[in-house]
């Protein structure tokens, strides 16, 4: 079992491609419906508009489902030549990235958290997410909040239709009358894509109103029915400049539809509005802004706005990479003690139920219930009694013990008495911190040899011997495991 990262996305794959993979929420929920993955395997699929990838802890066979189901999802042939794939560390290493915003097309993209923990809750809500996931996910949340709070990764917009918001907070918070993007009325001539994104960046905000005015007045409609807006017929566009404070301008016309001789004198609550002009070629008439009342900003200054920001930005990447190193460390530490402790807490369950199975073999005759009722009984109270250690044991920080003696002192203690051991620890790495392929999928123990008694007591006697000499030592304290 190994972690895997896969799909398609902006840095691999084309615009077609990625597009032609999206899947929408209710597409991705179907997906999990069909999707046939081995017992123990974990999945969180996440589907954007700019990537769509699969999050999988599971074997090569998962991940030839996993391609299988997001090629059967999008009705499309999987592109094995264009999309990537990474393993274990490399893989958790692109999640921490992708959800920090290090991966985003828009350096530090803001949105991209929330849709990693939208596609997980759908993941969870589909059953399709077990210990390992969760803890991942909730590392790569970790690692997202720290670069957003501890590096400018993510300060400032650095996209047009988002810097066009920024530029209106910043000019109406230093006017002489300072006021909030709430306290305004918004007009959006043109409900294109760059609209739709610049209203979409104003959400927040929730200004006072919101108009919208477009060509196809069907668009328009559709766009005011998501932001709660009112539309006006395009040939009243002029008109509904009266009233507003703030003028986006974005549509596909070659050129101005804003001509200075037909802009009309602003209303007395829209005293100096604001109109940003975000259309290539321009959308307003450059002269509007000596026009009496109003003031406009085009492509030219969002543009040495943002550059600015992705400078600014690009200079935080080395730090936020190291905070995602740092967690990625954190992370891969703990599934290797995971993965070491897991025999070793099988054991003790084996052990328990060994004898639960006796008592219950032994005084069956006793009792009027149900052999089955009193199964589910006894189960019941010995998962109740195990669970506190068992929970202790997991929580226990592994650099306050020494854990191979630890977990062989617990496995000598419990393992059956036919157990033919496991093998030893993988070497540590030449730093000496772990790797995901370093965790044992078997028990992280020594192998004992045969000459007398059975396995578990040269085992026990062993590590109770290793306990006797090292107490003898200057660091008694090692020899003990402390779950505390």
């Amino acid at each position: 079992m190994k972690f895997h990262a896969l799909g398609v996305n902006h840095e691999h794959g084309s615009v077609e491609q990625t597009d032609a993979f999206a899947l929408d929420a209710d597409e991705q929920r179907a997906l999990y419906d069909n999707l046939i993955l081995s017992e123990e395997a974990e999945v969180v699929v996440l589907s954007t508009c700019n990537r769509t990838e699969a999050y999988l802890y599971g074997r090569a066979l998962d991940v030839r489902r996993m391609e299988a189901a997001l090629a059967d999802a999008a009705g499309e042939t999987w592109p094995s030549e264009e999309a990537f794939r990474y393993v274990d560390e490399a893989a958790v290493r692109h999640l921490l990235h992708v959800t920090a915003g290090l991966k985003s097309m828009v350096l530090g993209d803001q949105q991209i958290l929330a849709q990693v923990k939208d596609a997980y809750q759908r993941a969870v809500d589909a059953d399709q997410v077990h210990s390992l996931m969760h803890r991942l996910l909730h590392t790569a949340f970790r690692a997202a909040k720290r670069v957003s709070t501890e590096t400018e990764l993510s300060s400032g917009a650095a996209s047009v239709s988002t810097a066009s918001v920024e530029m209106a907070r910043h000019y109406f918070k230093h006017r002489e009358a300072a006021q909030s993007l709430a306290q305004l009325r918004v007009l959006l001539v043109g409900a294109g894509k760059m609209g739709r994104l610049a209203l979409k960046s104003l959400q927040s905000d929730a200004p006072a109103s919101v108009t919208i005015t477009n060509r196809s007045r069907e668009r328009a409609e559709a766009l005011a029915e998501t932001h709660g807006g009112e539309v006006r017929p395009w040939n009243e566009r002029y008109d509904a400049l009266t009233d507003a404070n703030f003028v986006i301008v974005a549509t596909g016309a070659p050129e101005p539809i804003l001509r200075a001789p037909s802009m009309p004198v602003p209303g007395e609550q829209a005293s100096t509005p604001l109109i940003v002009d975000i259309a290539r070629p321009r959308n307003v008439d450059p002269a509007i802004d000596e026009h009496d009342g109003y003031t406009v900003y085009d492509l030219d200054d969002l543009q040495t706005w943002t550059r600015q920001v992705r400078e600014r930005r690009s200079s935080a990447v080395p730090k936020a990479r190291e905070i995602c190193e740092g967690l990625l460390q954190d992370f891969v530490t703990w599934v290797f003690h995971q993965q070491a402790l897991q025999p070793a807490i099988q054991a003790i369950r084996e052990t328990f139920n060994d004898i639960r199975k006796q008592e219950v073999d032994r005084h069956a005759h006793r009792t009027d219930m149900d052999r089955e009722e009193v199964d589910r009984l006894t189960k019941s109270i010995m998962q109740k009694l195990l669970a506190v250690p068992i929970v202790r044991l997991k929580n226990v920080d592994p650099d306050s013990i020494d854990f191979v003696q630890g977990v062989e002192l617990l496995r000598a203690l419990f393992a059956p008495s036919d157990d033919s051991g496991g093998r030893s620890l993988q070497e540590a790495t030449s730093d000496g911190q772990p790797t995901l392929s370093d965790a044992p999928s078997r028990c992280p123990y020594l192998t004992h040899g045969s000459e007398e008694g059975t396995e578990n007591e040269k085992a026990l006697r062993q590590v109770l011997q290793v306990a006797t000499d090292t107490e003898d030592s200057d660091h008694p304290e090692s020899a003990s495991l402390h779950v505390e």
